[in-house]
């Protein structure tokens, strides 16, 4: 089951109302963690602009503290997720006699990657220009020598009259030709030891480029659910989730949780869960 759920009565509403309140100290907890900062970036054409990024650092800092507190629970790890979504998170598990109770907070945000204000972000971009403009036509060159001595050489075996798909199968099948053919181009290209250099050089150059690049952190101070979550929208999240307890094979109880037919033990267990949850969110934080 999880919480928030959209029963309205009996013990389920007491629990979306002790939700709510863990709702609200979260995200009065992190709206001024994620106070941003206006800082200088440069943009691709070499212009500088102004853009506004958080700390990701501070909100790890804040977790830690939050989960410090936690006594009842059981704390993972804080967590990070990079690429196309970036999340940091936690996650509490709390394991009562027939449920287990498991609880997320985490912030979902964007990275948009811009260079540092710095000269030599132009430098190198001119730098790499300059190198593609001098190598272009030796590099066309040894590809034309390259495709003419593919070409006489598939002449010398009879296949140059094939269509494509069947010259491709027939090379499938026989990798000793394939083989002799990349080596004929390595043979060629080892003439021009300075595509080697400049190929080096535009690495160490690109590796330079990519060391300016700073990371600015943008997120939604606002409150989402987790469809929301997973569709890959920015906000602040919290939810709950109660389970079956798992038997000793690991296999999860086949019943349901109802909470009408929960035992009071069991209900005030959780509350204080909840509770402890609640406190440690409002506990007053550097």
């Amino acid at each position: 089951m999880r919480i928030p759920n959209r029963d309205d009565d009996g013990y389920a509403k007491v629990l979306n109302a002790l939700f709510v309140n863990i709702e609200d100290a979260y995200l009065r907890s992190m709206k001024p963690i994620l106070n941003t900062t206006e800082i200088n970036v440069m943009l691709q054409d070499g212009s500088v602009t102004k853009s506004s990024t958080f700390d990701p650092q501070s909100i790890i800092q804040f977790y830690r503290s939050f989960l410090k507190d936690l006594h009842k629970w059981e704390v993972e790890d804080i967590q990070e997720t990079t690429g196309e979504l970036n999340r940091i998170f936690c996650q509490t598990l709390a394991k009562l006699d027939n449920y287990t109770i498991k609880g997320f907070f985490g912030i979902q945000f964007n990275i948009l990657p811009y260079y540092k204000p710095d000269k030599q972000v132009i430098k190198i971009q001119k730098e790499l220009i300059d190198l593609s403009t001098e190598n272009s036509a030796l590099l066309e060159s040894v590809a034309n020598i390259g495709n003419k001595t593919i070409k006489q050489e598939l002449k010398n075996m009879s296949l140059d009259d094939l269509e494509f798909e069947d010259l491709f199968e027939r090379l499938m099948q026989n990798q000793e030709l394939v083989g002799n053919l990349e080596e004929k181009i390595k043979n060629i290209e080892r003439k021009y030891p300075q595509l080697e250099g400049a190929e080096k050089k535009r690495n160490s150059l690109i590796y330079e480029l990519n060391d300016l690049i700073i990371k600015v952190y943008q997120v939604s101070p606002n409150l989402i659910d987790y469809n929301r979550l997973i569709q890959g929208e920015e906000g602040i999240i919290v939810y709950f989730d109660i389970e079956p307890k798992i038997d000793p094979k690991g296999k999860k109880s086949s019943k349901l949780v109802d909470l009408k037919r929960m035992k009071a033990p069991e209900k005030n267990e959780i509350s204080d869960l909840f509770n402890e949850i609640n406190a440690s969110l409002n506990k007053k934080r550097l």
